[in-house]
C-alpha cells in the first residue's frame, strides 16, 4: 500500500504532530511519501519530505492576521505548477493534517482519504465554539480538507471520531521543576513589542521564544531564544507558567504538564477563538490581547492554580479501524 501524507505548514503544531502520525503509518506501509505545504513553521520536520508546495502563508503582526497581505502572498500559479509534479494517481491512500492539496486530490482522483488534525474535530457540532460563530471560519474548518473519513484531536473526546491530544515523548517523559521564569511563546508578536511589554514586570524573568531570534539575546529581564524544540521543552518543564497563543498543540502540552497557562488567541483566527472557549471550560485563563489593561490580568493569573489533565490519545486505535475499512 502506497501512502501520501500531507502536512499543513502554517504552524509548528502540525509539524510536531507529523512525526507521530508518520510513525503510526509505518505500521501499514513502508512506502510513505510526505507533502509539506506553506512555510509558517520554525521546527525541523524530522521526517523525509518528498514534496514541498508553496501553499498558503499567513501574514500576522502583533497577534492579528493581515488577510490582505496573506492573499497577496498566495502564489496560485507556483502552487499549481508544484502540484503537477506529484503523481497522485500512484497512491492507494491519502492521509492529511489539514493540508488541502492532498485532500482535494483525493477527491479529484477518487483515492480513499483520512483527515487527522485538530481542525477535523470541528466536524462534530459538540466541539466548543464562541457565542457568535464565524460562518466563514466554520466553513473553512469543515470543508477546507474534504476526505472520506476523519480523526479529530481535541482537549476532550467530544465525539466518537475525536481523540484527546497527542503528547510527544519529550514532554511525557520530562522531569518537571518549578523555577521562577515565565515561558512566552507568542510568535505572531514582534520581539520589540514583547520586550517593551514584559520589561515592566521587573521582578519576573521571561524566556521568550522568537522566530526572529537566531542566538540567545538577554535584554533586562527578557531572555530571547530561537525556536528550538529541546530548549522550548526544557523551558516549559522548568517554568512557573506559560503565556502562549491558543494554538492546540502547545496549550495541550502545558495542560498535560500541569503548568499555569495564559492563552492569548490570534485575533481573527477562528480556530484559536474556539480553542479559547474550550480552554475556559477547562478552567484555563484566557486573555483577548496584550494592551495597557493586561498588566493587572497577568498579575492575577500568576496567583491562579494550574490546570492539569493526563491526556490519553487513542489515535492509533482509531486509525487502525479506518485503515482496515480501506484495505
Amino acid at each position: 500500500m502506497k501512502i501520501l501524507y500531507g502536512i499543513q505548514g502554517t504552524g509548528n503544531g502540525h509539524i510536531s504532530r507529523g512525526k507521530f502520525i508518520y510513525n503510526l503509518l509505518k505500521k501499514y506501509s513502508n512506502n510513505i511519501d510526505v507533502l509539506l505545504s506553506g512555510n509558517n513553521y520554525s521546527l525541523n520536520p524530522e521526517m523525509p519530505i518528498k514534496y514541498y508546495n508553496k501553499g498558503i502563508t499567513f501574514s500576522i503582526k502583533n497577534g492579528k492576521i493581515d488577510y490582505l497581505r496573506t492573499l497577496s502572498n498566495f502564489d496560485l500559479y507556483t502552487s499549481y505548477l508544484e502540484q503537477k509534479e506529484i503523481p497522485f494517481k500512484n497512491y492507494d491512500v491519502i492521509i492529511t493534517d489539514f493540508e488541502p492539496i492532498t485532500a482535494w486530490s483525493s477527491v479529484r482522483f477518487s483515492i480513499p482519504s483520512i483527515h487527522i488534525s485538530h481542525q477535523a474535530s470541528f466536524i462534530n457540532p459538540n466541539v466548543p465554539r464562541p457565542n457568535f460563530k464565524n460562518l466563514i471560519g466554520e466553513y473553512v474548518m469543515k470543508y477546507f480538507c474534504p476526505t472520506n473519513d476523519h480523526i479529530g484531536l481535541h482537549y476532550q473526546k467530544y465525539g466518537d471520531n475525536i481523540s484527546e491530544p497527542i503528547i510527544l515523548n519529550h514532554f511525557s517523559s520530562s522531569k518537571l521543576l518549578d523555577k521562577d521564569h515565565i515561558t512566552v511563546y507568542l510568535p505572531w508578536y514582534q520581539d520589540e513589542f514583547l520586550y517593551n511589554f514584559f520589561k515592566k514586570f521587573k521582578n519576573l524573568e521571561f524566556q521568550i521564544f522568537s522566530k526572529n531570534t537566531k542566538v540567545l539575546n538577554q535584554l533586562d529581564n527578557c531572555l530571547f531564544f530561537p525556536i528550538n524544540e529541546s530548549l522550548f521543552s526544557k523551558s516549559i518543564c522548568e517554568s512557573y507558567g506559560v503565556i502562549a497563543n491558543a494554538g492546540f498543540q502547545t496549550t495541550s502540552e502545558v495542560i498535560y504538564l500541569g503548568k499555569r497557562l495564559l492563552a492569548i488567541p490570534v485575533e481573527g483566527q477562528y480556530e484559536q477563538a474556539c480553542n479559547a472557549e474550550a480552554l475556559k471550560n477547562l478552567g484555563v485563563v484566557v486573555m483577548d490581547k496584550i494592551n495597557a489593561s493586561s498588566y493587572a490580568e497577568i498579575d492575577s493569573w500568576l496567583k491562579t492554580k494550574p490546570v492539569k489533565i493526563s491526556f490519553q490519545n487513542n489515535v492509533d486505535e482509531l486509525l487502525k479501524n479506518k485503515i482496515n475499512k480501506i484495505i
